[in-house]
């Protein structure tokens, strides 16, 4: 995987990631209008994480095993857990200097990224 492609992925996962917590943040405050803003950004960029960059990296690694975490029901902050995830297991795969860690990073990668796809299409293209 590229240095391009990491970045990518980082940013726009932690970007989405930032959008919903800060819809949730609004939406607390009971600010409404602020809150459907910040759904719209995330939004915005989970649908280019599901059209473009997931499949890039999937294109880059190999094989997706098409597993997810566990759930209990599709929510925002489920959405938020998987996204954090995601940063998460690509700082494993990046800091990782044995093959066995960067395969079990990588397995991981792709259940977030798998999550995270999975509750979004439940919560918004539903």
């Amino acid at each position: 995987m590229t240095n391009e492609l990491l970045s990518e992925l980082l940013e726009t996962s932690a970007n989405a990631c930032d959008a919903f917590i800060k819809s949730e943040m609004a939406l607390n405050d009971g600010d409404a209008l602020t809150s459907q803003k910040f759904s719209k950004n995330g939004q915005t960029l989970m649908k280019a994480l599901i059209l473009d960059t997931f499949n890039e990296v999937e294109e880059a690694i190999g094989e997706n095993i098409q597993e997810t975490f566990d759930i209990d029901y599709p929510n925002i902050m489920e959405l938020i857990r998987a996204l954090n995830q995601i940063s998460m297991y690509l700082g494993s795969y990046i800091g990782a200097e044995e093959d066995v860690v960067k395969n079990i990073a990588i397995k991981n990668l792709f259940k977030a990224i798998n999550t995270s796809k999975e509750i979004y299409l439940a919560l918004f293209e539903n």
